[in-house]
């Protein structure tokens, strides 16, 4: 299977990054979470389903990262001042390369 291309959108404010994917890994809505979650934005991610719900919850995990934005193709982060990108980009761009992967695994009946 091919690698998954994902993109780096620099904005112009250095705290905020989005990544940008070919495939679709969201139902067609924006859903936005912040650290830490509250009741209704749990209710919220588990509406988006497993995939995206998963890449959410491992994106706010890492230190630092304050908000996750996550579209159809586009997931956005926001950081705090006191993480560099050099920290959280990898584990953010492995986490969405699993996701894509697991998205495009069919299931195929005999």
């Amino acid at each position: 299977m091919e690698e998954e291309s994902i993109e780096v959108y620099l904005h112009p404010n250095p705290e905020i990054r989005s990544y940008l994917t070919h495939r679709t890994i969201s139902p067609p809505r924006v859903g936005i979470f912040r650290n830490p979650l509250d009741e209704e934005a749990r209710g919220a991610l588990r509406t988006l389903g497993e995939i995206p719900a998963r890449i959410v919850m491992d994106i706010l995990s890492l230190p630092g990262v304050e908000e996750v934005h996550i579209k159809p193709k586009e997931i956005r982060v926001k950081k705090s001042i006191t993480v560099t990108w050099e920290t959280i980009q990898g584990p953010i761009i492995e986490t969405l390369r699993r996701s894509l992967r697991r998205k495009g695994i069919r299931i195929v009946k005999k």
